[in-house]
């Protein structure tokens, strides 16, 4: 006889059985013949092989391996149930506890060699003595709560010790066959991961920031949990060595329970950054968490217990240690980059940070708060870079909403603002990329706008915005054969836009002729923003030069629906190095009925 047939107890991984003799020499022959049945049999090897590694029967407290339950459940479980942990230890609390002791009815086995029979009051069932169901029934032994629960398989209750039982997988026994089992399934969750992503892999680490969670209590400090991911975004999308996912797309994912999986399939990446962070008084709790994936494997966990004036020492140490965990080797040029210049004056970092995330809210009084909170951080801070760059947005959002008294005062502002924030740090990206936006679109300086704009993409290479920013000023300029191709780069980068991304990849794709490609990038446009009248104004504009009128008249009837009172002298009509560009649009928009 083998050693494998010596055992009282094998738990079989690669039948899903156990085998088992009880104290009445009867032997049972439990098949777990179902996704969820497999999955209760892989944590009584989970719990046994614990055991064996401490080397004594006790009681396992299975939070301690919730990433370990949570592959269980999305491979061998077929994901029958939630993975999230406030469901699933519930669920197997539950199940230990009333479903798996009950041989007699067997809800989550077949009893091989047996058939239920039909007993009056009973229902089918199987038929044990007394002394066998409470043998089978005294295995489960729990302790603790739904939430904090401890699992002990409690083999000594027959008799029996550790040495008794054996994991079997494949041709592997105990800790090495549960090892194997474990990997096969990891490789198994990265290949079925890997086949449901929604884009290919890039070549290089790529990565997800999700937006910390706010755990203050207070919704008024979101700004201060979303500037934390913000910043990480930004100082990692500084290297060329990684893929970083824009804060537009993974911020779609906010207040929302959503496992990493899913956010690495809907987003094309394989490695997602999650935490969450606690304030109270001045002291602050950061954890946060690295991912990978497709495999399940968490490759870097932190939690930081620091006074809120470390904030910046956090930031860094976090997106260091995120560089690190995925093995990527920096330059001393390339990491003083990341670092950048920022401020050390936190209330004027706090102050930015509040004033970008209301900023891009952008309606009248938003844009007046953000340009207070701008400007009382340039009072504490006179050489902060970055308040100075969203201060000069301001100015252009007064334009674009039509709340400057004198636009090109306003312009002329913004381009002051930006110029001092690149003399002050001239690796800031968004100061260099609004620039060249200013020079292009709107004083017609095209060349030197590509010139201010190729700048930030040797910067920040993997910014979507930057990128984005980058193609409208090649579009302006009518170099529509560079301008596609980083506008597909972007939305690469940012899968989940804001609408403007493509009202404006739409311009380009009109100009090129590929109106049908331009259509259908307004219409997700659209279907994001229904009352965007730009949107609108440039489907006006496409239908009307692909030749269907009747569609451009309606595009047309919906731009007043949402401004009844637009008139075509609104817009801007420069921004083209070619103007006979701006007047077929014009002589478009007259067309489909607008004046």
């Amino acid at each position: 006889m083998d050693e494998k047939t010596k055992q009282v107890m094998r738990i079989d991984l690669n039948e899903f059985k156990i085998h088992i003799r009880l104290k009445n020499k009867t032997t049972l022959t439990l098949h777990f013949n179902s996704p969820s049945r497999r999955f209760y049999l892989s944590v009584i090897a989970l719990v046994v092989n614990e055991m064996k590694k401490l080397g004594k029967i006790s009681s396992i407290p299975l939070e301690h391996h919730l990433d370990l339950l949570a592959l269980l459940n999305e491979t061998v479980g077929g994901s029958a149930g939630s993975s999230d942990k406030e469901n699933l230890l519930p669920r197997i609390y539950k199940k230990w506890k009333d479903a798996l002791p009950d041989l007699e009815d067997a809800p989550l086995f077949k009893v091989l060699g047996r058939k239920k029979d039909y007993d009056e009051g009973i229902g089918k069932a199987y038929h044990f003595t007394e002394e066998e169901k409470d043998s089978w029934a005294n295995l489960f032994e729990y302790k603790g709560s739904e939430e904090n629960v401890r699992l002990k398989f409690s083999i000594d209750k027959l008799g029996i010790d550790l040495n008794d039982v054996a994991i079997l997988y494949e041709e592997c026994l105990n800790e090495e066959a549960w090892e194997k089992f474990i990997f096969d399934l990891k490789q198994k969750a990265k290949v079925d991961s890997t086949k449901k992503i929604a884009y290919p892999l890039p070549d290089k680490p790529s990565i997800a920031v999700l937006p910390f969670w706010n755990m203050t209590g207070d919704p008024a400090q979101d700004y201060f949990c979303d500037g934390l991911s913000e910043e990480i975004i930004t100082a990692l999308s500084k290297t060329p060595k990684l893929f970083v996912i824009a804060r537009n797309s993974t911020f779609t994912y906010k207040g929302k329970p959503v496992k990493v999986q899913q956010v690495a399939e809907d987003l094309g990446v394989q490695f997602v950054l999650e935490g969450s962070l606690r304030k109270v008084g001045d002291r602050i709790r950061i954890s946060s968490q690295l991912t990978d994936a497709l495999s399940g494997y968490h490759l870097w966990a932190e939690r930081y217990d620091r006074t809120v004036k470390d904030m910046f020492t956090i930031q860094d140490e976090i997106t260091m240690n995120i560089i690190s965990a995925l093995q990527v080797k920096l330059t001393e040029g390339e990491q003083a980059r990341i670092y950048g210049k920022g401020t050390d004056n936190l209330e004027a970092y706090l102050k930015v940070m509040e004033a970008n995330w209301i900023y891009s809210k952008g309606t009248k009084e938003q844009v007046t708060k953000a340009r207070q909170l701008s400007e009382e951080a340039i009072s504490l801070d006179p050489n902060y870079a970055l308040a100075y760059c969203i201060l000069a947005g301001t100015h252009l959002l007064d334009i674009w909403l039509g709340l400057s008294k004198s636009p090109q005062e306003s312009v002329n502002r913004a381009i002051e603002l930006c110029q001092r924030a690149i003399v002050m740090d001239g690796s800031l990206a968004q100061a260099h990329m609004r620039l060249g936006y200013v020079y292009a679109a709107m004083i017609r300086q095209h060349d030197e706008g590509i010139g201010e704009g190729e700048k930030p993409l040797a910067l920040a290479p993997n910014s979507a915005d930057i990128v984005n920013g980058h193609a409208m000023i090649l579009t302006y300029a009518g170099r529509l054969n560079e301008a596609i191709p980083l506008y597909r780069e972007a939305l690469r980068l940012n899968p989940k836009p804001p609408n403007n991304y493509y009202r404006h990849f739409a311009v380009a794709l009109r100009e090129a002729g590929q109106y049908d490609e331009a259509i259908a990038q307004l219409k997700k446009a659209i279907k994001q923003e229904p009352n965007d009248p730009l949107a609108y104004l440039v489907l006006t504009t496409v239908y009307s030069y692909a030749g269907h009128q009747e569609e451009a008249r309606a595009a047309a009837a919906e731009v007043l629906r949402i401004r009844p009172t637009f008139r075509i002298e609104q817009l801007p009509q420069g921004t083209h190095r070619d103007l006979a560009i701006v007047e077929r649009e014009n002589e478009a928009l007259r067309n489909a009925g607008l004046k």
